[in-house]
């Protein structure tokens, strides 16, 4: 299920369904898409607090009804991350977005809701830049170009390219297709054993992290092995693990802890996608059938991710 693309003119709604960030950040942000030729509302949860989050669960949550059963938001943009989706997964409306399907867009603690949406609607859609993290600043030119192309130009087919000088690595040799699923490693591991996690058979697993030590990185892993992830998908994305470091002098690196988990898969494993939390950064269709092919070292998305 697909959202319509998005054009300049259209409206796009922003709301927090996790932490708080800073009004004046919010309104940069606002200001700033609104000078790339949109239309911006944004809702309760983004002026409201409640201990660390964006206002309480319910206008968390209500926000997220509200503006995907709203004709006039175009698309849905994340305020920040940070933590507190999670709490909302039983207080969506999953038929108003089965019934309003749209663009959604975020990435970090907002994994819970891709990941809740996508199990229970078929929803795709996206991980890439928010609201107050990327676009309250000047736009890195590399990030706002793979989010207007992904967002306002639907193709049959594209590749996922790094930015110049990023080269994606290998792990593990081969070439096979799937839908990608997944996003923040440590958020998407909290979705285990519920009903909003996903069905892992034949997908495409990406992940990402930031500012984790090796040791958190290899219980993560370690908990997905366990349960057969990695003996169930397809094939394996490593995005950006921003300043993820040795915990001591005696531990693994992160590629080698990388390595450990997935050299001898026997499934493609791609190392360095520029998704994450980082600048530049690729947005990320969610959902979308894709294509990896180390012998290559290319990504490809094979189908449409909006309408």
């Amino acid at each position: 299920m697909l959202g319509k693309k998005l054009s300049y003119g259209d409206t796009i709604g922003i709301i927090a369904p996790a932490s708080f960030a800073d009004i004046k950040k919010l309104n940069s942000a606002k200001k700033n898409l609104e000078e790339l030729g949109f239309k911006v509302e944004v809702g309760e949860s983004t002026k409201s607090k409640w201990f660390t989050f964006s206002g309480t669960d319910e206008i968390r949550a209500n926000d997220i009804n509200k503006f995907f059963n709203n004709p006039k938001i175009d698309a849905i943009i994340t305020m920040r991350g940070g933590y507190g989706s999670i709490k909302l997964l039983d207080k969506i409306d999953y038929e108003i977005i089965k019934n309003n399907p749209k663009i959604f867009v975020g990435y970090s603690d907002i994994t819970t809701l891709h990941t809740a949406i996508f199990n229970k609607t078929g929803l795709l859609t996206f991980h890439g830049p928010m609201a107050t993290s990327n676009f309250s600043k000047e736009i890195n030119e590399f990030t706002l170009k793979s989010f207007l192309q992904t967002l306002m130009h639907p193709k049959e087919e594209f590749y996922l390219k790094n930015p110049t000088g990023e080269e994606l690595k290998i792990i593990s040799e081969g070439k096979n297709s799937g839908k990608i699923i997944g996003g923040n490693l440590i958020t998407l591991i909290s979705n285990i054993g519920t009903e909003y996690d996903f069905d892992y058979n034949d997908k495409i697993l990406f992940i990402e992290d930031i500012g984790e030590v090796t040791y958190k990185v290899d219980r993560a892993l370690a908990q997905l092995k366990n349960i057969g992830v990695f003996s169930k998908v397809n094939g394996i994305i490593i995005g950006d693990f921003n300043d993820c470091k040795k915990d001591c002098e005696d531990s693994l690196t992160l590629f080698e802890t990388f390595q450990h988990y997935f050299a001898n898969l026997n499934i493609p494993v791609i190392c360095n996608l520029k998704s994450g939390h980082c600048e530049p950064m690729v947005t990320l269709p969610l959902g979308a059938n894709c294509e990896i092919d180390t012998y290559n070292k290319t990504i490809k998305i094979l189908e449409k991710v909006v309408k």
